[in-house]
Order: C-alpha cells, then sequence, then structure tokens
C-alpha cells in the first residue's frame, strides 16, 4: 500500500515536471541570433573575437615597442 502510494506521487510529479518542461520556451535574444540568424550571430562572435585579439596584439606591440626605445 505504502509503496503504490509513492508510485503515485512520483507519476503525479513526473506528469507536472514534463508539462512544465513542454511549454518552456528560451526568451534570450543572443539565442535567437544562433538560432534565427545564424549568419549574424556568428558574425557578431567573430568580431567580438578578432577585436579583443587585436587589442591584445597592438597592446603587445606598444608594450615592445616602448621596451626597444628604453633600451
Amino acid at each position: 500500500m505504502n509503496e503504490l502510494l509513492i508510485m503515485n506521487i512520483f507519476q503525479v510529479i513526473d506528469s507536472y515536471q514534463y508539462e512544465m518542461e513542454s511549454r518552456y520556451q528560451e526568451k534570450s535574444m543572443l539565442t535567437n541570433l544562433f538560432t534565427e540568424h545564424k549568419f549574424i550571430g556568428w558574425l557578431g562572435l567573430f568580431i567580438v573575437f578578432f577585436s579583443i585579439f587585436a587589442i591584445f596584439v597592438f597592446q603587445f606591440l606598444e608594450w615592445e615597442s616602448n621596451d626597444n626605445n628604453k633600451s
């Protein structure tokens, strides 16, 4: 009897969780960039990546230039 009650409780919880998961939709604009507007999303990601990379490269070149001028 006790096992039957526990199984029924788990079935109710499981069905409720299933209903909640099926109704959930992601509302993130960032996620939409990669699902609906793939080109714009990937282009933006590459622009950010290469911008950060360029900042590091030019900063490193500036440091090297300052070190060579001091020597």
